[in-house]
């Protein structure tokens, strides 16, 4: 799911294991809709994870291709051909697998009888761009949330290039500081006119529509800001930053698994403070896994393949594999140990699949779009 635009950043075991950590949290909060009757300490803690695996998504993408808009800007030379270069680049990366996994999702639940509203909406990523997400191909929200910005902000840069004597890398800093503010006042505004009473709606009206969520990448974007003019400073940061990560994660951990704070009551800490503090203690990973240059030999390679296949992953393991199997398979009276052999099918399922996207579709693409640009 994680862009590979700049190479030297895919030799880095600790970005590496980051996206990996991040795909396997999503997946393992996924997996509770197979054990839906169970609710435990452990499922709790495990919903959770899906929380942080998304944003660690969003962070992560917005510090890898922000480092890569940085240096693009900074390019005295830059203009709309360089632009369109890494526009097409990312085209390449992410549309392909995007599509084809969407048109498939299309065929096989309007054979199945679903009706699918709306569907050109998912061609051009607003199918929740500033509305409640739509119910077919649901995992897809993540997606209008983390590519808006990267098909806008070449365009912006390419006018804040026509300042004269400008500052490039303060006008990126304000672009960015600028961006993070505006979403930061649109959830206050959201806060101000909605009242949700139940984390159901909330996830659907605030946590899945881009126009609230977009500062999760722009975070990323100022960490890569950050580690390109500080680099001195992010390095000696490394374990500070990973504690105090750790400890806001905590923090949010207790007030919403064990206090639970109810929406109802404390709105403004779900409408404009849960989600971006997350979007932060994952920014705050980022200085420990970024100068985390190799890993164990053991450790290496099966890093490596999960990180490879891990945006093949993401676009099947849910809709697709996983909704068809509850579909076919009828798991409500299996007992828990059947209900395990149900998960390690639906797993198997999952990687096999997602290597043969990656390995026969998406890793051809990739030479052919190295090959032409």
């Amino acid at each position: 799911m994680i862009d590979d635009q700049l190479k030297e950043k895919n030799k880095i075991f600790g970005l590496d294991l980051m996206r990996v950590l991040a795909i396997l949290l999503v997946l393992c909060a996924h997996i509770l809709w197979i054990y839906q009757d169970y609710s435990n300490l452990l499922t709790k803690a495990i919903n959770f994870s899906g929380f942080i695996g998304v944003e660690l998504f969003f962070v992560l993408s917005g510090f890898l291709i922000g480092k890569s808009l940085l240096k693009l800007f900074l390019n005295p030379d830059y203009n709309y051909k360089l632009a369109s270069i890494f526009l097409r680049r990312r085209w390449f990366r992410i549309m392909p697998n995007y599509l084809f996994v969407l048109i498939l999702n299309i065929a096989v639940f309007s054979y199945l009888g679903y009706e699918v509203v709306d569907a050109w909406k998912y061609f051009f990523f607003l199918q929740n761009f500033i509305h409640p997400m739509l119910p077919f191909f649901p995992e897809s929200w993540s997606m209008s949330i983390k590519e808006i910005p990267y098909f806008l902000l070449p365009f912006v840069f390419l006018v804040l290039a026509r300042i004269k004597n400008g500052n490039r890398n303060r006008l990126f800093l304000w672009t960015i500081l600028g961006s993070i503010a505006a979403v930061m006042l649109a959830k206050v505004e959201y806060n101000w006119h909605t009242r949700n009473h139940n984390l159901a709606d909330w996830n659907v009206s605030l946590r899945s529509v881009a126009l609230y969520r977009i500062d999760a990448v722009m975070i990323g974007i100022l960490a890569s800001w950050i580690q390109y003019n500080f680099l001195k400073f992010w390095i000696k940061s490394v374990k500070i930053a990973l504690v105090l990560s750790q400890l806001i994660l905590a923090t949010l951990a207790v007030l919403v698994g064990f206090i639970k704070l109810p929406i109802a009551e404390y709105p403004v800490f779900w409408n404009i403070f849960f989600l971006p503090l997350i979007s932060i203690a994952s920014a705050l990973m980022l200085p420990f896994f970024s100068e985390w240059k190799s890993g164990p030999e053991r450790l290496r390679q099966p890093v490596q393949f999960l990180g490879a296949i891990s945006y093949s992953v993401y676009l099947l393991h849910y809709s697709f594999v996983l909704y068809l199997m509850k579909y076919f398979i009828d798991s409500t009276y299996m007992d828990i140990w059947q209900l395990h052999t149900f998960t390690a099918l639906y797993l198997a399922l999952t990687f096999v699949l997602s290597w043969s996207l990656y390995e026969f579709f998406e890793k051809p693409l990739m030479k052919i779009r190295e090959e032409k640009l």
